[in-house]
C-alpha cells in the first residue's frame, strides 16, 4: 500500500537586485516609447536565484480600445490582458521558453505611476511569486538623455498593512503600522546585461571598419558612439514647468482628498453625540422601568437605531503624498542638472570673452 505525499511548500529567497537583460529593454522601452504619451504595461519573465532576479523576457500587453482611463489601459489584470497573458504564455511553451511570470513593467509620463491600479496589480502578482516586481520607464524623463528605468516592489511593512487590514486602509490600520507614503513601494537596484554577441558589436561600433575607406574624415561622424553636445542644451524648461504644473495638480487632489477625510469626521462625531444622548435616554429610561418593575432596554440597541458613516480608505491619501514626493525629486534633480549647465555655459562665455 502506497504512503500519501505530502507535498511541502517551495521556500522562496527574497531578491535584493534585479538584472535586465538588453533584449528585454529594447523591447521595453520600444513599446512604451512608440505608444506614448498613451501608458502601456506588458507582462515581465524570468526566475529568480541566489537572491537576484532574472529578467529574461517580456511581451507587451494589446492597447483596449474600450478602455475609459489611462489606468484601465495599464492595468496587467484586465480581463483582456489575462486572456491575452494565457495565449502568450502558451505559444512561449510550445517554443520551450521558460514562462515564470516575475511581475510587469509599465510606461510613466513624468513620474506619475503611484496608483491605485498599480498597487492592486502588484498585490495580485505578489499573492503568486513574493519576488514579483513592476518596472516603471519614465519616457519623458528617458528623452532627455538618459535612460529612467526603475524597479520596484511592495515594501513588507505595506504587506504586513495591507493584510491585516483585509485592503481597506483605515485610520487605525495606517498608525498601527506606521505606515506612511515613503513605505508603500521600496525600489530594487536594477542592472543591465547584454549577450556576449551584443557585448562585441558594442565594442566594434567605435572601429575605423564602420568609416568609408576613400575619406578618413568621415570616422568620427559615421561613429555610433562619437562626443555628443546635445545633452549641454538648456532645452528641458517645459520638462520643469510640466513637473511644477503637475505638482499643483498633485497637491489639490491632496487637499480634495483631505476635504473628503475631514468631511468623514465631522459626520461621525454627528453621529457619535446622537448615540451618546440616545445611551444617556435609554439609561434613565431603564432606571425608571427598574422602578416600575418593567423590562428594560438593552443599551447596546443603539446598533439598531444609528449607522455610523464608512471611513474612506487612507491609501490614496498615501498614493498622492508619494506621487507629490516623486514630482519634488524630479524637479530638485533637473533643478540641479540645469544650474551646472548655466554655470559651465557661463564660464564658456567668460573665458571667449
Amino acid at each position: 500500500m502506497a504512503l500519501p505525499v505530502t507535498v511541502l511548500p517551495e521556500l522562496t529567497t527574497p531578491v535584493y537586485s534585479a538584472v535586465l537583460d538588453s533584449g528585454v529593454l529594447l523591447k521595453l522601452t520600444k513599446h512604451t516609447s512608440e505608444s506614448f504619451p498613451s501608458t502601456v504595461c506588458g507582462l515581465l519573465l524570468g526566475l529568480d536565484a541566489d537572491s537576484v532576479l532574472q529578467l529574461t523576457h517580456a511581451f507587451p500587453f494589446p492597447a483596449d480600445s474600450s478602455a475609459s482611463s489611462s489606468d484601465d489601459t495599464a492595468n496587467p489584470r484586465s480581463k483582456i490582458n489575462l486572456r491575452y497573458q494565457a495565449d502568450m504564455i502558451r505559444l512561449l511553451k510550445e517554443v520551450n521558453i521558460e514562462v515564470n511570470p516575475v511581475g510587469f513593467y509599465i510606461s510613466s509620463y513624468l513620474g506619475g505611476f503611484f496608483t491605485q491600479t498599480l498597487v492592486d496589480s502588484l498585490v495580485s502578482f505578489h499573492a503568486s511569486n513574493p519576488n514579483s516586481i513592476v518596472l516603471v520607464h519614465d519616457v519623458t524623463k528617458s528623452s532627455q538623455g538618459s535612460l529612467s528605468l526603475k524597479a520596484y516592489r511592495l515594501s513588507e511593512q505595506f504587506l504586513a498593512a495591507n493584510k491585516a487590514s483585509g485592503g481597506k486602509f483605515s485610520s487605525e490600520a495606517v498608525v498601527k503600522h506606521e505606515l506612511t507614503y515613503l513605505d508603500i513601494l521600496e525600489e530594487l537596484p536594477l542592472s543591465i546585461k547584454n549577450s556576449h554577441l551584443a557585448t562585441t558589436l558594442l565594442q566594434h561600433l567605435d572601429s575605423p571598419a564602420f568609416a568609408k575607406k576613400d575619406d578618413p574624415s568621415t570616422l568620427l561622424a559615421s561613429s555610433t558612439m562619437a562626443p555628443n553636445f546635445d545633452t549641454l542644451e538648456l532645452s528641458i524648461d517645459p520638462y520643469l514647468e510640466k513637473n511644477v504644473e503637475f505638482l499643483i495638480d498633485s497637491v489639490d487632489d491632496y487637499y480634495a482628498e483631505q476635504g473628503t477625510f475631514n468631511y468623514f469626521q465631522r459626520q461621525l462625531s454627528r453621529e457619535q453625540a446622537k448615540i451618546q444622548q440616545w445611551v444617556q435616554k435609554t439609561k434613565t429610561e431603564n432606571a425608571l422601568r427598574e422602578r416600575a418593575g418593567l423590562p428594560t432596554v438593552s443599551e447596546d440597541d443603539w446598533q439598531k437605531q444609528f449607522k455610523l458613516p464608512t471611513e474612506p480608505s487612507r491609501l490614496d491619501n498615501l498614493l498622492i503624498s508619494a506621487q507629490i514626493n516623486q514630482y519634488c525629486n524630479q524637479i530638485e534633480e533637473y533643478g540641479s542638472v540645469v544650474s551646472a549647465k548655466m554655470f559651465a555655459i557661463q564660464n564658456g562665455l567668460d573665458i571667449n570673452n
